[in-house]
């Protein structure tokens, strides 16, 4: 699967994806400061969770199909967006913009899921994945 592939529909969503991830990421740094257990927790669950969108958007391993499964719906991911922009939302223009874009990004992609002329990407389909494959049954 390329990054790119400017013959499908997907390329826009994957770009998206992309750009959201490594917001998630930037914005879990800043959530950081000012220190405190609590910042640093959330920060690095962020940081974690940016990581999981990038790399979803190169493979989807069985086990994130398995266990993150709502990342290969509209719906799943867009709630799963609107969940992490609002715990990035917070003082600071990075977090401002990164947590608006992020929750901004979740409401549209909720909307998509109860549109039917926009299919979801193939990264975004869970009998594509493999994961029925190898489990025998779908996501």
């Amino acid at each position: 699967m390329a990054l790119f592939d400017y013959d499908s529909f997907a390329s826009p969503f994957r770009i998206v994806n992309l750009v959201i991830g490594a917001l998630m990421i930037l914005g879990g740094f800043s959530s950081f400061f000012p220190l405190g257990f609590r910042s640093v927790i959330l920060g690095l669950y962020t940081v974690l969770f940016g990581s999981l969108v990038v790399a979803a958007e190169f493979s989807m391993p069985t086990q994130i199909a398995q266990y993150a499964s709502f990342l290969l719906s509209f719906l799943g991911r867009g709630m799963f967006y609107i969940l992490v922009g609002a715990f990035i939302l917070g003082p600071g223009p990075l977090r401002i913009v990164g947590g608006a874009v992020i929750l901004l990004v979740g409401a549209i992609y909720v909307v998509l899921e109860f549109t039917p002329s926009i299919e979801p990407p193939t990264n975004m389909r869970g009998e594509d994945n493999g994961y029925e494959a190898a489990y025998g049954e779908t996501v």
